[in-house]
C-alpha cells in the first residue's frame, strides 16, 4: 500500500500525557471518597489507585494530621482556592510521606481537584535536618528575608508580601513582648499620626489568613486592644 495514500496502519497512540507526571492528581467526591487518581498515585503513596478509589482519604492520613487537613477540606468546600497545604500520609508499606497539596472545589461537577507532590526530601533537607536537631526544643517560627517567608515548625515555608516582612519582623524583635501600633507603623515608613489605623487592622487580618490557609496553623500573633500585637511563640529571625 502506498504509504502517502492515507489508509495505512495508524501510530501508536502515546501514553497518557498524566502517566507521566510527577504528581498525582486526585478526583474527590463531596463526602471525601477518591474518584479518580492519576499521574504517580504508586510512586507518591506506594498503591496502585484502584487501591485507593471509592476509600475515604482522610483514612491515608497520618492520624494527627487528620484535624487540621479536616480544616482545610472544610475551606476548600467553602471556595477556597487552598494552595500549597502540607501533610502527612501513611504509604502502603507503613512509611510516612509528606505531601504538599494544591485543591479547589468545583461545584459545576461536585468534586474536588486536587494536586499532591512528594515533598518528603526537601523535608530531609539541610532546613529540615536543622529543624530535628531541635526537636526537644519549643516549637520554633522561623521569619526569612531574602526571599520573604514564614516557616511554622516542621512545615513548609509561607511566601510573604514585603509588606507583611516588616510587620512580622517588627513583631518578632519584640521578643515576646507588646509591640505597640505606633512602632508598626513606623517600621512600615508610615507617619503614625496620618497613617489610617484600619490598614493595619486589615492587614493583620489578611496575615492571619494566609498563613492559616497555607499550612492548617494559627499564626501565634495576640492582639492587645489599643495598644499593639504580640508574637507569643518562639521565633527565629534570619536574612
Amino acid at each position: 500500500m502506498d504509504a502517502d495514500s492515507g489508509t495505512g496502519p495508524r501510530p501508536t497512540e502515546p501514553q497518557h500525557l498524566t502517566d507521566l507526571l510527577l504528581d498525582a492528581i486526585c478526583v474527590v467526591d463531596p463526602d471525601g471518597r477518591f474518584l479518580a487518581i492519576r499521574g504517580a498515585c504508586e510512586a507518591i503513596f506506594g498503591y496502585r489507585p484502584e487501591e485507593m478509589i471509592g476509600k475515604p482519604m482522610i483514612h491515608f492520613v497520618y492520624e494527627p494530621d487528620r484535624p487540621r487537613t479536616l480544616q482545610a477540606v472544610a475551606r476548600i468546600m467553602d471556595g477556597y482556592l487552598q494552595r500549597h497545604f502540607e501533610n502527612r500520609y501513611v504509604r502502603k508499606d507503613g512509611r510516612l510521606v509528606h505531601i504538599m497539596w494544591s485543591a479547589r472545589w468545583v461545584p459545576q461537577d461536585g468534586v474536588r481537584i486536587a494536586v499532591a507532590r512528594d515533598v518528603t526530601g526537601r523535608r530531609d533537607s539541610a532546613n529540615r535536618a536543622e529543624t530535628l536537631e531541635a526537636a526537644d526544643a519549643a516549637p520554633r517560627w522561623k521569619l526569612c528575608g531574602s526571599p520573604p517567608r514564614l516557616m511554622p515548625p516542621a512545615l513548609s515555608a509561607v511566601p510573604l508580601s514585603a509588606q507583611d516582612h516588616v510587620v512580622l519582623l517588627a513583631l518578632g524583635k519584640g521578643g515576646g513582648s507588646v509591640v505597640s501600633r505606633r512602632a508598626i507603623v513606623a517600621a512600615l515608613g508610615e507617619d503614625y499620626l496620618q497613617y489610617d489605623q484600619r490598614r493595619l487592622d486589615s492587614q493583620m487580618r489578611r496575615l492571619r489568613r494566609k498563613v492559616e490557609q497555607a499550612c492548617g496553623l494559627k499564626l501565634p500573633v495576640a492582639t492587645v486592644r489599643g495598644v499593639g500585637y504580640r508574637f507569643f511563640e518562639s521565633i527565629e529571625i534570619s536574612d
